[in-house]
């Protein structure tokens, strides 16, 4: 029975390796280029953005994505981003994590009408993506998957 998972989990990575190719490839040297931020807000945390072990910085790592300086490291994440800090969450490109609770959303909805987050490269490019944290914080394979269609959607296949 164990031989069969070994296969399976082989299967699963050998999978997410061509996918991450192919997203490669897509994308080009752009990939090189390109700074990706991961951030979100809750009620309960604050702004809190994504480091390198969290399992979203290793797929953008995999890429070969470069990350805000503040966003590198060995960690999972950091919470309490004050305001008057948000360049920590800033890039060519932010992805911006979003949960399902009212409370968080209209903390989201207040922080987009502050100067400090107008100021943002992202939010003046029209370069953030609201995506579902539910995937892009879980740990699992579907949920990498779904971070991978996502990066498709947004950097490849985006008008």
């Amino acid at each position: 029975m164990a031989l069969d998972k070994t296969k399976e989990a082989d299967r699963f990575m050998d999978e997410y390796e061509l996918r991450i190719e192919n997203l490669k490839q897509a994308l080009g040297d752009r990939r090189h280029q390109l700074l990706v931020s991961v951030a979100t807000i809750s009620s309960a945390y604050g702004i809190w953005a994504y480091g390198e072990k969290h399992p979203v910085g290793m797929v953008l790592n995999d890429i070969g994505f470069q990350r805000p300086l503040a966003q590198r490291g060995n960690f999972y994440y950091i919470n309490n981003i004050s305001e008057e800090r948000l360049a920590n969450i800033d890039g060519n490109v932010l992805f911006f994590l979003v949960h399902g609770n009212r409370r968080d959303r209209e903390i989201l909805e207040e922080l987009q009408q502050r100067p400090l987050w107008r100021q943002l490269k992202a939010v003046q490019q029209n370069q953030v993506y609201f995506v579902d944290a539910g995937h892009w914080y879980s740990m699992d394979i579907l949920a990498i998957n779904a971070i991978i269609d996502d990066l498709f959607k947004y950097l490849v296949n985006a008008p």
